[in-house]
């Protein structure tokens, strides 16, 4: 099994440095908070679909692979126009960005 986050993907990235790895950290919640705000805000299938790819592409990149699984999911029901499919990955979608969150914090 995964980590809900891999801090290390962003070490190799970014460097070790505190802030730098923190301020990155900050703008993929901000990100991700935003998208799920959009995708349980609207049943515009295309704002949904790119609202999900954006959440899939961040915690792709910070090491956040489950996130990025049902963002990727999210995005594929999108383009797909199944909004119910949409409707019901929203609660799984909500949970890992809240796990991501609270793992983040705790380092903080």
């Amino acid at each position: 099994m995964s980590p809900v986050y891999d801090r290390s993907r962003l070490v190799e990235l970014f460097g070790d440095d505190p802030a730098t790895l923190a301020e990155i950290e900050r703008e993929f919640l901000d990100t991700a908070r935003s998208a799920e705000r959009e995708i349980r805000g609207t049943d515009d299938l295309q704002v949904i679909a790119r609202a999900a790819h954006r959440v899939k592409g961040s915690s792709g990149m910070i090491g956040a692979d489950a996130l990025s699984a049902v963002a990727a999911a999210v995005e594929k029901a999108a383009k797909a126009h199944d909004l119910s499919a949409v409707r019901q990955l929203d609660e799984t979608l909500r949970h890992e960005v809240a796990k991501v969150a609270s793992l983040i914090s705790d380092r903080g």
